[in-house]
């Protein structure tokens, strides 16, 4: 497989068809750089053959395998805590063992990080939750460790600064961060490119999405097509450049309608192109 250059725009593609129908979706946009997340449905045993025949043949580069679980929830901010990651002990065995099948199967595709949102983590670092998801996540990188993977944590349902003192207290250097800017906007956690800033040695990879912000009473915003929201993309380029970022640009636009998305990615392509020469980069 080719490798992926330096702000090389990619995207995250659910393997929820075959591994042709995903990648023909991908290379439909000239796109070569992927995400790619694992459906709670993929059998990873079985897939990994088809996948590992298919990458090379279409050209494409697999960066990442990106965790969801059963049972998980986006819908509002209250079923958002309540399903997603590991903040509720009655899915914490489950969703480990899940992360050690997609790990495994990650590695059988040369993929050297696995992510996902580990769910929300409290302030308090006392508090008995935070020491938990502190513990599950030690095993979770040394799981990924195994397999000489970076275990990578998804930004925005908690502060930079909680996040950064959550990765200092887990004490493993293969816990790294996918940086999503619109999450911070979407879960009201902060300004993303400062934001940005205070992470920056943590960053591994970045997703290009937008959002709005929560409307009062909410706590949840909503996400709409890049440039459509209240992230700085011409600044969070930048930014990027500024700390040194050398990483693909990976478009996430979770709408169910597929030709809304597939004309939202567009828009995105072209979007960042043209931000990314005004940028120069």
């Amino acid at each position: 497989m080719a490798g992926v250059t330096p702000f090389e725009i990619g995207l995250v593609l659910w393997a929820e068809g075959t591994a042709d129908a995903t990648l023909t979706y991908l290379t439909g946009f000239g796109l070569h750089a992927l995400q790619l997340g694992v459906p709670p449905s993929m059998d990873c045993e079985a897939s990994l053959e088809p996948w590992k025949a298919a990458l090379p043949q279409y050209g494409v580069t697999a960066t990442s395998a990106v965790c969801c679980y059963e049972g998980e929830d986006y819908a509002d901010i209250e079923r958002v805590h309540a399903t997603v990651g590991f903040t509720v002990e009655k899915y914490r065995a489950e969703r480990i063992e899940r992360t050690k099948q997609i790990a495994k199967f990650a590695d059988g595709l040369g993929i050297r990080a696995v992510s996902c949102h580990i769910g929300f983590i409290p302030e308090d670092r006392t508090a008995k939750l935070y020491e938990e998801m502190r513990d599950l996540t030690r095993v979770l990188c040394d799981a990924c460790a195994a397999y000489s993977q970076n275990f990578v944590l998804e930004t925005g349902q908690e502060s930079a600064k909680v996040l950064l003192r959550f990765i200092a207290d887990v004490e493993r250097p293969n816990l790294k961060v996918n940086f999503d800017p619109a999450n911070m906007v979407l879960y009201g956690s902060g300004d993303p490119v400062e934001a940005l800033v205070l992470l920056k040695d943590h960053v591994l990879s970045v997703h290009c999405k937008d959002g709005l912000p929560p409307a009062p009473g909410t706590g949840l915003g909503k996400e709409v097509a890049l440039g459509d929201g209240k992230v700085d993309f011409p600044a969070f380029l930048a930014q990027l450049k500024q700390i040194g970022y050398q990483g693909q640009l990976t478009i996430e636009r979770e709408e169910p309608d597929a030709a809304t998305k597939t004309a939202d990615v567009r828009t995105a392509i072209s979007r960042l192109n043209t931000w990314k020469s005004e940028t120069s980069l």
